[in-house]
């Protein structure tokens, strides 16, 4: 009626190294995030001769008196433009004004100062979780190629349990204290 002990394994096995990919691939994109993201348009310059849909024009030359900015229920266009943006750990990109082309920034700059040992932290918990469950996916592998006794499989498997439930430990408690750090 159940599985055997070297399919319940290899299923284990399969669902970790599942899980790993899922992880690396997390790590390594900058698409965790994508969407559109509300932006007021700039104010416009250069020519007045050349239409220009992505800012808000003036109607004075002194462009530095924002009295002078023309209201947009005058001209009846609308005062933000949507640029797409997608952002993951290493990268964050949001389109230019224009909307042609995009602009990436590390996390390095995208960050406050003082809130740059959090993300720091924060990738040496996944990169800690992502060795960690490595590890447990190293023996149940071993534990599945191995034809030893029973005893020596049951202990693989009870440290490749342990390694599994370490790295999904720290993830937890790593992104726990990731997001209640920055949201302060």
């Amino acid at each position: 009626m159940g599985m055997d002990r070297r399919r319940r394994a290899s299923l284990a096995l399969t669902l970790n190294f599942l899980a790993l990919i899922l992880a690396i691939s997390a790590l390594t994109t900058s698409y965790w995030c994508e969407g559109n993201r509300k932006v007021v348009k700039p104010f416009c310059t250069g020519p007045v001769t050349v239409k220009q849909t992505h800012c808000i024009r003036y109607n004075s030359s002194n462009i530095n008196d924002s009295r002078l900015v023309q209201y947009i229920w005058e001209t009846g266009e609308d005062k933000f433009v949507l640029r797409k943006f997608h952002t993951g750990i290493w990268f964050s990109c949001e389109q230019n004004v224009d909307l042609v082309g995009e602009k990436c920034r590390s996390f390095i700059n995208v960050a406050p100062p003082h809130e740059r040992g959090v993300l720091w932290l924060c990738i040496v918990a996944e990169c800690l979780y992502i060795l960690l469950l490595a590890t447990g996916g190293i023996l149940m592998s071993i534990e599945v190629c191995h034809f030893g006794n029973v005893i020596d499989g049951l202990k693989l498997n009870a440290f490749a349990a342990i390694f599994t439930v370490l790295s999904g430990n720290v993830l937890q408690i790593g992104w726990h204290y990731c997001n209640t750090k920055v949201k302060d």
